[in-house]
């Protein structure tokens, strides 16, 4: 049984028509005959009486720019006429017109709303609602004799967000005007407003929606002066208007319900789309956003329990036959015809739906006519984005459309679609229901998503069912998703169907991977889903601890097999961990044991956060006797022993940050981590280059956690290593010394302070041994060993050379020199301090061209590397300062007051 779509019509017309008068596009009013505005300020020209005299429109004219059309942001420059134009027609900016002051403020805060509201009434907008609007100044529009705008339309959006519609005000002007009718169109209607009428006295208001064709007929004689506004939604309204207490709509309302009524059970009708009459934007296109019959409809159609609504909208792309113009191409050709659905806006969220490939047939599921509109309904905003050019756009005879539908289906048929053509957009669902409908519904729409996962799991889990959207989900984000709404809806039944569907291997049977392959393909078989990441591996553990082990056992040993342990070692570190903290020591203990032996015998499957969560690991199952194994810990700090020195670094200060207290819970914990610290002090710590979360080397954190720690062996090694003498700067030594942290972590213990008077002094030795920098043409350290030539000249005393290769054009010499000095030195004058640090000479080159069109390479000495070295010195004296006074500060032993700093002169 299918659904009546003539009767469907029949009754969407009948209301159309009854409510016709309660929902104009247009409307013009005389808004008074008597002087509401007496006078006017603009900035830079004072006060302007009304009715303004003609000194005074020649005087707006000349502070403001010229307007073809009715408002700046228009589409229509394409279609101004060729050659010099006579400008007849002007806008002032709203920035100009001063709305301070008694008579402004009365004027703009209240009249204006007030001429507003009697016209939104007629557009439709309900009492309750006209609070929610807000009436901003655009400007104002000047046009004299000859001026006038063509058919135009402003689209949605197009200046301000919530933007619905337009509203004027003529202002009278001395000896008023003839002509310049506003005419409006909209579907086929027109609206003709001629205020010219006693204009020289006489207020007259304009208010029309966004989207509607709008011209305005050339004045044939005077002035014609408008203030322009904009009419927006300052606060969100409702999605939906309930329907008014009318016997006809309510008797309406019944019917379309009986109408619709086969879809109470399974129907073969999958859908309907309703074509709306106003004109809609992708940037604009919401329930709350519907204009004028447009939202009527839709609220008649939501007072029906049992189907679902949904906006979208179709492009039509006209364009040339290819077939037609072979054959004759004297005739006009014959236009071929695409369709494009897209822009899926949800009832339930009033948002953007991700439905990918997703269409309408356009026979059978169509209600009225598509496009009963005139050529001008361009979509302006998907032509800008093919950047063609005016002209292009012309000469290309390409024409795209657009208009939105209203689509209607059976409730039950949404998150089946949603699964299939967007099933990251039915998780969004999904979890929207969880939030605001009862959990016994919600449970029966994620039932059917669960189904849909088992029935097409390719669909779901493989990146090219994603090829549609700009990025695929990320590894384990879908998975993590349905899981925790299983957990959070209290249904471990579906999470266990959901475990043992991403513990097996997908199948291989020929499927489509994805909603609009045309074909099948015969899949290659595919590895288990898994637990991709470690949030699934939290939400794993909370679902074994609300199904119980038995029901989950057997399918979590398929994660244990040795070679999907290779691929997914961390997320089961995590596993264990998450099971430990959902009180499961036994179950993690078991999991652990089988883990444990694979994991420590493959660390180059490891990531670098790897080493982290198995650390963690090992010290929560050493915080309970029966998950305790001293295997697990002594395999670990054997396998710490090969870990990179950056890495060991990053487990030492993970483990500290997240597990202080575990650690000083138990013997075991804290004796595996200060073995591991000692593994740590025995390898190169000073060259460590990793950095922290808060970008600072990490040895401070490293060092922090020694303090913490308060052992003397490991602080003692540690010192010992990081006062080492260097053939250069000791940068480590430096950067923990100027760490706020670390002399807060040593200045809290009389150990710390001993600790920090050490390094301070290390530090203090070190720079006493540094000389001043003394200039000199000769860069003796420079170093050129792909360019002898140039490295003598560089550590020569001469100022400069000119390379002696001639090249054959300017181009080349270019090329020559950023190959052989680097972009810094060719296009900057000033390279970074870095550049000096690592090759120590400072040049300038200079392309010169010479006789013949060739070219040479005029190398030039500066001073710029002596400057960065006196720089670098003179930081150095005042990190000297800075040392001693802290030594003073922690300490009153001579040795403190021993350093002076010297005070040198540069030459």
């Amino acid at each position: 049984m299918k659904v009546n779509i003539a009767e469907l019509r029949d009754v969407l017309r009948k209301v159309e028509d009854v409510e016709q008068k309660n929902f104009e596009f247009a409307v013009g009013l005389l808004a008074s005959e008597e002087n509401i505005l007496p006078m006017f300020n603009i900035e830079g020209l004072g006060t302007i009486p009304v009715p303004v005299s003609i000194k005074d429109l020649n005087r707006l004219k000349k502070m403001s720019e010229y307007a073809f059309c009715c408002h700046k942001n228009t589409e229509m420059d394409r279609f101004k006429p060729p050659g010099k134009v006579k400008k007849t027609s002007w806008r002032l900016d709203a920035a100009h017109i001063i709305r301070h002051g008694n008579c402004a403020e009365t004027f703009f805060r209240q009249t204006v709303f007030s001429l507003a509201k009697a016209g939104l009434r007629q557009l439709g907008i309900s009492d309750t609602e006209l609070p929610l609007i807000e009436v901003l100044p655009n400007g104002m529009l000047i046009c004299e004799r000859g001026g006038y705008a063509p058919i135009h339309f402003q689209c949605d959006n197009e200046r301000e967000p919530e933007l619905f519609g337009l509203m004027t005000i003529q202002i009278p002007v001395k000896n008023g005007y003839e002509g310049g009718i506003l005419k409006v169109n909209h579907q086929g209607r027109s609206r003709m407003f001629d205020n010219s009428n006693n204009s020289k006295k006489s207020f007259y208001t304009n208010i029309f929606y966004a989207g509607c064709e709008h011209e305005l007929t050339e004045v044939i004689s005077g002035w014609r002066l408008v203030f322009t506004f904009s009419l927006i939604w300052k606060w969100p309204r409702q999605h939906f208007v309930p329907i008014p207490a009318d016997n006809y709509l309510l008797f309406a309302a019944k019917e379309i319900e009986r109408i619709l009524s086969p879809w109470r059970l399974p129907c073969s009708q999958r859908c309907l789309a309703i074509p709306l009459e106003h004109n809609y934007t992708a940037a604009n296109l919401s329930f709350s956003g519907l204009k004028g019959r447009d939202r009527l409809t839709a609220s008649l159609l939501r007072s029906i329990n049992f189907i679902d609504l949904h906006l979208a909208i179709v492009h039509r792309k006209l364009k040339p036959s290819t077939i037609s113009s072979t054959e004759n191409s004297m005739l006009e050709p014959e236009m071929e015809e695409e369709y494009r659905i897209g822009c899926w806006v949800a009832s339930l969220t009033n948002s953007p739906f991700p439905f990918q490939g997703l269409e309408i047939d356009f026979d059978s599921e169509i209600v009225y006519p598509m496009f009963p509109r005139s050529p001008s309904n361009l979509d302006n905003t998907e032509s800008r984005s093919l950047n063609l050019t005016d002209h292009e756009l012309e000469s290309s005879m390409e024409f795209i459309y657009c208009q939105a539908l209203l689509v209607v289906w059976r409730k039950t048929s949404t998150i089946d679609l949603a699964c299939r053509y967007g099933f990251v957009g039915a998780l969004d669902l999904l979890e929207n229901l969880s939030r605001t409908m009862p959990s016994e519904e919600v449970l029966f729409v994620l039932g059917r998503t669960v189904t849909f996962c088992c029935a097409n799991p390719r669909l779901v889990w493989c990146n090219s069912s994603y090829t549609n959207r700009k990025s695929p989900p990320l590894p384990g984000q879908l998975t993590y998703r349905l899981l925790q709404l299983c957990i959070d809806l209290d249904s471990p039944e579906q999470g266990l169907i959901l475990l043992n569907l991403i513990a097996n291997d997908l199948p291989a049977s020929p499927t489509k991977t994805s909603p609009w392959d045309n074909q099948s393909e015969a899949a290659a078989p595919m590895e288990i889903e898994g637990l991709r990441n470690n949030q699934v591996a939290v939400a794993l553990a909370k679902l074994i601890a609300r199904a119980g082990w038995d029901s989950c056992k057997e399918a979590v040993s398929h994660f244990l097999i040795p070679a999907r342990i290779a691929q997914q070692m961390e997320p089961l570190t995590v596993l264990v961990t998450s099971l430990l903290d959902n009180g499961l020591h036994k179950i993690a203990a078991e999991i652990a044991d089988t883990l444990c032996p694979i994991l420590f015998a493959s660390p180059s499957c490891w990531n670098s956060s790897t080493f982290n969560t198995a650390a963690e690991m090992i010290i929560r199952l050493e915080e309970w006797s029966e998950s305790s194994n001293t295997q697990r810990t002594g395999d670990y700090l054997t396998l710490a022993q090969s870990i990179e020195t950056g890495f060991l670094c990053s487990v030492i200060v993970y483990v500290h940050k997240k597990l202080m207290q575990s650690i000083k819970k138990t013997s075991r914990s804290e004796d595996f981590y200060r073995e591991l610290c000692q593994i740590l002090v025995q390898q190169d710590v000073v060259s460590v280059r990793h950095v922290s979360e808060k970008n600072e080397p990490i040895v401070i954190d490293v060092l922090k956690c020694f303090l913490w720690l308060n052992n003397h062996d490991i602080i003692q090694e540690f010192v010992k290593k990081v006062t080492m003498p260097t053939e250069g700067n000791n940068d480590c030594l430096q950067a923990l010394l100027a760490s706020a942290g670390v002399r807060k972590a040593s200045l809290s213990t009389e150990h710390g302070k001993q600790i920090l008077q050490i390094l301070i002094d290390s530090r203090l030795q070190e720079l006493s041994l540094l000389q001043p920098p003394v200039f000199s043409w000769e860069q003796l350290e420079a170093e050129m060993p792909n360019c002898p030539e140039v490295e003598f000249f560089l550590r020569s005393s001469e100022l400069k050379t000119t390379f002696s290769q001639k090249f054959l054009d300017v181009s080349q010499a270019r090329i020559w020199a950023v190959a052989t000095f680097g972009s810094g030195l060719e296009l900057l004058h000033s390279p970074d301090s870095q550049f000096f640090a690592n090759h120590r000479y400072s040049i300038t080159v200079h392309v010169k061209k010479i006789a013949g069109g060739s070219a040479v390479c005029e190398i030039v000495k500066n001073r710029r590397m002596y400057e960065y070295d006196v720089r670098q010195f003179q930081s150095k004296q005042q990190e000297i300062a800075e040392l001693i006074k802290c030594r003073t500060e922690i300490s009153d032993e001579p040795s403190a007051r021993l350093h002076k700093r010297v005070k040198f002169t540069f030459s």
